[in-house]
């Protein structure tokens, strides 16, 4: 990947695509792909707001089931079948357990007839095994931690998971190979206008302080919670809602690698236990956010709800304060206008057109990004004249799937890399995380093995990764690659020994000297999510 913030100067554009997300991504893609010429900016980096602080899953979303929200559910289980058919490297089925227990708020009949319907809904042609049932003695036996009093059976079903800040990168690759100009750390001063259209924006290098005007045809402001201030202010109220969103990372579970969709006692609430990274997830809360979005700090009494929910379905487990390794937070843009409970409000996309020459996505899900980018781009073709291309993104493989049998090919990727002295957890997931590019981070540590090390013994990132993510993508601080190209920040407390690593890694490949690095090692640590009380 290369940044290109020069090309913007010479470019003349069909589209620029202001946000770095995953609908960003998607948005600058499926326009590249067609033939039109797309200029794609990200204020700070790619996938930094809210599209890395997903529960990481590619689902259909089986609790919008319970608010009738067929059409959401449909849509989202056929990304799914998009996604992993794309990108197999990148997007692994996972089996969810549904435990029930007496008193639930929902019945064991209520959740067999959604299952089923979410069966239904998917079609044929799924990653994922279909729903199933589990008696008492068979949750006992595979997961003795979970909480046996007033335990009647459960399900189980499938689901997807990833790496939300990887996949998001990818796709800005693929948009990169197809043409578009990508430029991160590249922030929107101003909109231009003419007259009452806008036909392009002010944009400023927030790392060499150059600035540059960027003419398009059609903007689209993409960039989520931040998009309205770009757009002017806050559109009317109750157009949309923010709503924040805690998750706490956890040692891992022993046993099956299984996911659990749990129901919280206290609020009747839907939350996940999610296997990663050989850590565990537990999220997600969902709050109105009206503060700052510079600060979406974790607070106590968020990682309190999510612990005790946690424990009373999984006593065993007995989970404490001590025991949170890492938490993040996220903010999402969601339709207005649901006076009821939060996971009521509708996940549906919409596109606002606040003045001429100016998109403004809202809603949505991670997963829809790549159908509802798609329609997007469907209907600005007015704006765009006509494509040169029809659309693709559903049938071309992503950036870097590898070709052939998944299977082989990971086996024998995974052989290599621990042939070169990574470890076996590392390697496995070294090969989703790089897919088809990674013999090139594997030669990184045959020029130097001490590079098959990993960055700390708490996760599964070798120290090569840091190297390639400076090198190869487009990964300009310490931040970038210890939140996002690797989520080292998720899975530890604030660490300067590691952060002092990773920065002397990159600082031969950005040209960093002493003081850069340090001033590199305090940024990075000031930006390390931690739990706070409220003030």
């Amino acid at each position: 990947m290369e940044r290109q913030f020069e090309a913007l100067r010479h470019g003349a554009y069909d589209l620029l695509v202001i946000g770095g997300g995953i609908y960003g991504a998607w948005t600058a893609y499926d326009a590249a792909l067609r033939g039109y010429r797309v200029a794609l900016v990200e204020k700070t980096d790619w996938a930094a707001g809210t599209s890395s602080a997903s529960s990481k899953l590619i689902h259909g979303g089986l609790r919008y089931l319970e608010h009738f929200n067929f059409g959401l559910v449909h849509h989202g289980l056929t990304e799914r079948a998009t996604l992993t058919r794309i990108a197999p490297h990148a997007v692994d089925p996972i089996r969810f357990v549904i435990p029930k227990y007496d008193g639930d708020r929902v019945s064991s009949w209520k959740m067999r007839l959604g299952l089923v319907l979410y069966d239904l809904l998917a079609g044929k042609g799924q990653p994922v095994a279909p729903h199933d049932r589990f008696n008492t003695d068979e949750l006992r036996s595979s997961f003795p931690y979970l909480s046996t009093d007033g335990l009647i059976g459960g399900f189980s079903y499938g689901d997807c998971q990833e790496d939300d800040a990887r996949v998001t990168l990818e796709v800005v690759a693929a948009a990169q190979m197809a043409g578009a100009v990508v430029v991160n750390h590249a922030a929107v001063e101003e909109l231009i206008r003419l007259d009452d259209r806008v036909i392009g924006a002010q944009v400023v290098d927030r790392i060499s302080g150059n600035r540059t005007a960027v003419k398009a045809r059609l903007t689209v402001n993409a960039a989520g919670p931040w998009a309205p201030a770009l757009a002017g202010g806050r559109p009317t109220v109750g157009a949309y809602k923010l709503i924040k969103g805690v998750h706490l990372m956890m040692p891992g579970l022993p046993g099956p690698k299984d996911a659990f969709l749990l129901t919280a006692r206290s609020d009747g609430r839907v939350f996940f236990v999610i296997p990663w990274y050989d850590h565990t997830i537990i999220g997600t809360t969902e709050s109105d956010y009206e503060g700052d979005l510079k600060d979406l700090t974790v607070y106590e009494d968020e990682a309190e709800y999510l612990l005790d929910e946690a424990n009373r379905a999984m006593k065993a487990a007995n989970w404490t304060r001590a025991d949170i390794r890492g938490c993040f937070s996220g903010v999402r843009t969601l339709m207005g206008g649901s006076d009821g409970s939060l996971s009521a409000v509708s996940r549906d996309f919409q596109v606002r057109k606040p003045a001429p020459g100016l998109w403004m996505p809202i809603g949505g899900k991670y997963t829809t990004a790549r159908g509802d980018a798609e329609e997007l781009v469907d209907a600005a073709r007015g704006d765009l004249g006509p494509a040169r291309r029809s659309r693709r993104t559903h049938q071309q493989p992503l950036a870097w799937a590898p070709s052939g049998d998944i299977g082989a090919w990971r086996a024998e990727a995974e052989s290599d890399a621990r042939g070169l002295g990574v470890d076996e957890s590392a390697a496995a997931w070294l090969v989703k995380r790089h897919g088809s590019r990674t013999d090139a981070v594997l030669d990184l540590i045959r020029a130097e093995p001490t590079l098959a090390e990993r960055l700390h013994a708490q996760t599964p990132f070798v120290r090569a990764e840091v190297v390639f993510a400076a090198s190869e993508e487009m990964a300009l601080t310490l931040a970038d690659v210890l939140r996002r190209r690797l989520p080292v920040m998720l899975m530890l407390p604030p660490d300067r020994a590691v952060a002092r690593l990773a920065a002397e890694l990159m600082a031969p490949v950005l040209g960093w000297d002493k003081a850069e690095t340090e001033s590199q090692c305090v940024d990075a640590l000031s930006l390390w999510p931690t739990i706070a009380p409220r003030s």
